[in-house]
């Protein structure tokens, strides 16, 4: 895990590399290095995770070829990779980037195919005197670039390639309006800032010396949901892949610990770790609240399971949120979405503190397995479009029994999913229109940014590719590469998502969501843990925070009045509502938050 930056046709903008790679420093606290010649610029900001020697520094060069490689993120599949090459290439190193330089000598861009793992990474070929740049399947690491003056300049965070010029940067109002009103971040290429992109997930492409970016093409895309019956042997199938999975996630140089937060998803990747880790113990780390909260009182059950485990708990009363939280959006970048994000930031800090540089989290778990109350309403919408009306009113009979959601919601969400996506799309911008007076205006958005005649798969993409995994990604990312911390995240790994896309959605969602983990990891994970029936969380204490601390409201206030897109009056309403006590945390959140961030990008201009 790393930073990385690179200027193509350098000599049309008169930007220095370093002073590029200079504002994500913190992404690799062991070392800056570049690689240039007449016409790229390239640099790697070091976090040393696989093989710690300065052999594996990077900018790292193919002697043979004089390839050169820039690269973030894990292939934890290299060994194989390597075994396979054998004789075709001659490695000099341990490390998993050398094995992108000889396996793209040996299959051509073909080779991401064979890649498993989380990645951005730009090689140049010198043969072809082209870059070539990918990003991973389902964009767990982040690439984002600009065109400036002619020239292509990327890094891994967008703070890196703002502010590179006289002319100042401005804000993409589309996208500030689908946070604001939507709660959506990260829901297609474009970001906050006009000008500034997102490389898409699953896709490479080819830069010449000019700067000029080719053809973008797709390596990888999601299966169609299948049909198969989840048996006794598609359970032992799942049970043996979910272990290789771990065990590839496991490998490293330093040590692994993970996140547990009492929840179905983390407390599965920690009891696998336990079973599958070479290392003597398994420091997890839990933020805890200073009050009840259902998946805190699970978290004793993983912990008190196993004597390998050495637990660290966070409490988590928000008494720092205002001193931290322009550092969190100043990480982003972007505005965030809600308090979780926060609450993680705290526990990458806590974790760092402890010495871990590497965490497994159980990001992912919702949208592979039906985790969602979105997938729940999409699956029972299917058996209605189908005609299995005996089918559809005894699942929602069954789900209401076995889990926290309520029979009537249950049956008017799912008929709502069963209506032509025009009329959906017209009836949400009609109600975002109703609830967000306080914006200057509501532009049409998006919103269902894919359909499929399934509305269970459709569903999924959603959540896979707009509404739920690139902001979550997004803040993996952020919030542990401030603190020079890996996250790595099991559940996106593609043979998994492959193999679980093979089942029924009659078989992913039964009697409650997540019926395939839940029925296949007995024995393995404590059965409290998968029994839990309700969906939380990752716990925050934002309100808390938000309504007892002055700082808040001073910010609101203050900031209200510079702050672009919104209509004054109706803004501080929204104000003085939440500190009466009108139950409109939501939107009063995002607003605090996207005022903050406007403070810290335009007006304090934090990166210069």
């Amino acid at each position: 895990m790393c930073g990385i930056a690179g200027i193509v046709g350098k000599s049309k903008v008169g930007i220095e590399i370093r002073s590029v790679l200079n504002k994500i420093k913190h992404r690799g606290p062991d070392g800056l290095f570049y690689w240039e010649n007449d016409t790229i610029a390239l640099g790697h900001a070091r976090l040393s995770i696989i093989d710690l020697s300065s052999m594996a520094n990077q900018p790292m060069t193919d002697p043979a070829s004089g390839n050169v490689i820039i690269f973030n993120g894990e292939i934890y599949n290299y060994k194989e990779i390597k075994r396979d090459i054998g004789s075709r290439y001659q490695f000099v190193t341990n490390s998993d980037t050398e094995t992108i330089l000889a396996a793209y000598k040996v299959y051509g861009h073909n080779f991401l195919n064979k890649l498993q793992g989380m990645f951005a990474f730009a090689l140049f070929d010198k043969a072809k005197n082209k870059l070539l740049i990918a990003r991973d399947r389902v964009g767990i690491k982040p690439f984002y670039y600009r065109k400036l003056n002619g020239a292509f300049i990327f890094a891994s965070e967008i703070k890196a390639i703002i502010n590179l010029d006289q002319k100042a940067e401005t804000i993409n109002e589309l996208k500030a309006y689908e946070f604001l009103a939507n709660r959506q971040l990260d829901t297609n290429e474009d970001t906050f800032f006009n000008g500034v992109r997102q490389f898409p997930a699953g896709h490479f492409g080819w830069i010449d010396i000019e700067g000029n970016l080719e053809e973008i093409k797709t390596y990888w895309n999601f299966n169609e949901q299948g049909t198969e019956k989840f048996d006794e042997r598609a359970k032992k199938e799942f049970i043996e892949l979910f272990d290789d999975t771990i065990r590839l996630h496991l490998r490293s140089d330093v040590e692994v610990g993970a996140f547990v937060s009492g929840g179905i998803d983390s407390s599965s990747v920690a009891c696998f770790a336990l079973r599958n880790m070479e290392q003597k113990n398994l420091h997890t780390f839990s933020g805890v609240l200073p009050y009840h909260h259902p998946e805190n009182a699970l978290i004793d059950d993983v912990v008190l399971s196993n004597n390998r485990i050495i637990p660290h708990k966070f409490m988590l009363d928000g008494n720092d949120f205002f001193e931290d939280i322009q550092d969190v959006i100043f990480h982003h970048d972007e505005p965030i979405l809600d308090g979780s994000m926060y609450a993680h930031y705290k526990l990458c800090e806590f974790a760092s503190k402890e010495g871990i540089k590497v965490l497994l989290s159980g990001s992912g778990g919702d949208e592979l397995f039906g985790g969602y109350g979105s997938y729940i309403n999409s699956h029972l919408a299917g058996m209605l479009i189908s005609g299995r009306m005996k089918k559809y009113f005894s699942g929602i009979r069954n789900i209401a029994t076995n889990s926290d959601y309520n029979y009537k919601n249950l049956l008017i969400k799912s008929l709502y999913e069963t209506l032509p996506l025009k009329l959906r799309k017209g009836l949400k911008n009609r109600q975002l229109r109703n609830r967000n007076t306080h914006l200057e205006r509501t532009p049409y958005i998006e919103h269902y940014h894919y359909n499929h005649s399934d509305p269970y798969y459709a569903n999924l993409l959603n959540n896979y590719k707009s509404w739920t995994v690139p902001p979550y990604l997004h803040y993996e990312d952020r919030n542990s590469m401030a603190f020079g911390v890996e996250i790595r995240v099991p559940f996106y790994d593609h043979r998994l998502i492959n193999f679980i896309l093979q089942f029924s959605t009659d078989e992913i969602i039964t009697k409650n969501s997540k019926s395939i983990l839940r029925n296949s990891f007995r024995g393995i994970v404590p059965d409290s843990i998968l029994s839990q029936k309700g969906k939380y969380g990752f716990p925050s204490p934002i309100d808390h925070a938000l309504i007892t601390n002055k700082k808040g409201k001073e910010y609101f206030f203050d900031l209200l009045e510079q702050t672009p897109l919104l209509k004054r009056k109706e803004t501080a309403q929204v104000g003085i509502d939440f500190y009466k006590g009108k139950d409109n945390l939501t939107t009063y959140w995002r607003l605090l938050s996207y005022m903050l961030w406007y403070d810290i990008f335009f007006k304090q201009k934090l990166v210069q």
